[in-house]
């Protein structure tokens, strides 16, 4: 076999890897194609201890800061199991943990997280789009 032909050869596949590498990256950047709504995440309003509070609680946040009578709420994304809460009711750590909080008065974390920029959001109302779960989200 001449040097040529073996060179050809091995940059044949170093092309073929280097192919499939970038087309493995790109399908899983994408996903697989499943339905966008395991996507979906569902939002609550709750205070510093995770516990369930009155949607008012988070519009009257949103127009002082994300405070209260100095007590911090946010708007909780997440997945929470097919798990629906009311008023009240803590959410589990298990979920809480990989949520994104929200201060309800940042308008432009709310819209990177799929909410509207201002006004009322239902606790329970199913969201799509965003940034994802995680820590992030904005100003707390």
């Amino acid at each position: 076999m001449s040097t040529t032909s073996r060179s050809n050869r091995v940059k044949a596949v170093i092309g073929t890897v280097s192919l499939t590498g970038a087309a493995m990256g790109w399908l899983t950047a994408c996903g697989t194609g499943t339905d966008q709504d395991d996507d979906a995440r569902e939002v609550y309003c709750v205070d510093e201890q995770d516990q369930v509070v009155d949607d008012d609680q988070c519009e009257e946040a949103e127009r002082n800061g994300g405070f209260v009578g100095g007590v911090p709420f946010f708007f909780l994304l997440g997945g929470f199991g097919g798990n629906r809460y009311s008023v009240g009711q803590t959410i589990p750590n298990q979920y809480t943990g990989a949520a994104t909080r929200v201060n309800p008065s940042d308008s432009s974390a709310r819209s990177r997280s799929g909410l509207p920029g201002s006004g009322k959001v239902t606790s329970g109302t199913r969201i799509s789009g965003g940034i994802g779960s995680g820590g992030g989200g904005g100003g707390s």
